[in-house]
């Protein structure tokens, strides 16, 4: 197919409830990592607070899955021209670059209240090169380094582009060349360089972003490996995905143990365990995603599918919202009775998801500037009127 027709490519669902799935696996894991400090190891409840924190760590790699596959998915078949980078970069800075300005601003100014326990203190600890340190490198709150990361992404973006397009059989190979290059990274680091932060850099996800883009680009052609019907239940197809399953909940459940054992016992394992395990487990998991969100599509009620599909729409205002009040929460005091601990934890998960949601959802619906602050625009048609059963089509937002 030439690039300069592109084709009548259709619109899916399944990437919001991927987000809304992803989002609440984010706040499950900076909710639950409060306790895992907090609870003794001695405690039952220990094992669960750990569970639920190491299983829920798919977020970073299955919201850059999710970038890479729709970025891809809608600009690899049009022409490769100076003005389709130009708005592809003008969206970047409106709809990500400038919220997280904003996002930046305040978490620093709040950091720097907090240290100076008033505002006459305000000025002495606020320092303008602190800051942009802290802002280029995605340090102004803990949760904001995916952006970094998406950033150094959409560097790469273009000539990766320009790269794939004009040699069209590279495509096949994206995802083995994603995992060797990921993995490249990861041993010349632990053995020559040793860079500490290496979470931050593109590379330590790099895997991810190429199975994204693998998805993207082929997308009609795995489309039906990817969804399961009854009328291939019984074949092969069904068998590989069995094993897939297999893999990533053996990887999963291994993860979780090792970290266990670390946290509970100080049991140490080589660092590569750790890096292996985790990276078989998200990486599976952004695929189990989206085909769990293509069943959810089908089979949930219009209700349930709208909740979902809104979450996912607003998904990128609620993450830059939610570590701030979800910090508020936490500096609410509580006592020392095991049962109201527990209770305030889960009053936790809800008050942060809910809230955040609220007030981003609340944005888009009283002005239409809300996307200087959390992003891109909800889709005015993204909610079914009428759920069938089957697959609608919604606007990609980020896509454009």
């Amino acid at each position: 197919m030439k690039l300069n027709q592109m084709p009548q490519r259709e619109k899916i669902d399944a990437i919001y409830i991927v987000r809304a799935l992803t989002i609440i696996g984010v706040i499950l894991v900076h909710i639950s990592s409060v306790p895992v400090g907090m609870v003794t190891p001695e405690s039952k409840t220990f094992a669960i607070y750990n569970f639920i924190n190491i299983f829920s760590k798919f977020g970073t790699p299955t919201f850059i899955f999710l970038s890479a596959f729709v970025l891809f998915y809608s600009y690899f078949y049009r022409p490769f021209t100076g003005i389709l980078i130009l708005g592809f970069y003008k969206r970047r800075f409106l709809y990500v670059l400038l919220p997280y300005l904003i996002f930046s601003l305040g978490y620093y100014g709040m950091q720097c209240y907090v240290d100076g326990k008033g505002w006459e203190e305000f000025i002495s600890h606020a320092s303008f090169t602190e800051f942009l340190y802290m802002l280029l490198m995605g340090k102004a709150f803990y949760h904001l380094y995916f952006v970094f990361i998406s950033i150094q992404f959409y560097f790469l973006f273009p000539a990766l582009l320009w790269l794939l397009q004009r040699y069209r059989y590279l495509t096949r190979h994206l995802i083995w060349t994603g995992i060797v290059l990921q993995w490249a990274f990861v041993l010349v680091n632990q053995w020559e360089w040793q860079y500490a932060d290496k979470g931050s850099l593109c590379f330590s996800y790099i895997s991810y972003y190429f199975l994204g883009a693998f998805l993207g680009i082929h997308y009609e052609s795995v489309e039906k490996w990817v969804l399961l019907t009854r009328e291939r239940i019984r074949s092969y197809q069904t068998w590989l995905w069995l094993i897939l399953y297999l893999g990533w909940g053996s990887a999963a459940i291994a993860n979780v143990y090792i970290w266990y054992q670390l946290r509970a016992y100080g049991i140490i394992q080589h660092v590569l365990v750790y890096e292996a395990l985790w990276h078989l487990h998200a990486y599976i998991t952004a695929l189990i995603l989206f085909q769990v969100s293509c069943f959810l599509i089908d089979r949930l009620s219009r209700v349930w599918v709208n909740t979902l599909l809104h979450l996912g729409t607003v998904s990128f205002g609620v993450y830059l919202l939610h570590a701030g009040l979800l910090d508020f929460y936490f500096s609410i005091p509580v006592g020392d009775s095991p049962p109201i601990y527990h209770l305030f934890v889960i009053g936790g998960f809800l008050w942060t998801l809910l809230s955040s949601w609220t007030i981003v959802g609340l944005a888009f619906q009283l002005t239409n500037r809300a996307w200087i602050l959390f992003g891109p625009l909800p889709a005015t048609n993204l909610l079914r009127q009428e759920y069938t059963g089957e697959t609608e089509g919604v606007p990609r937002i980020q896509a454009q």
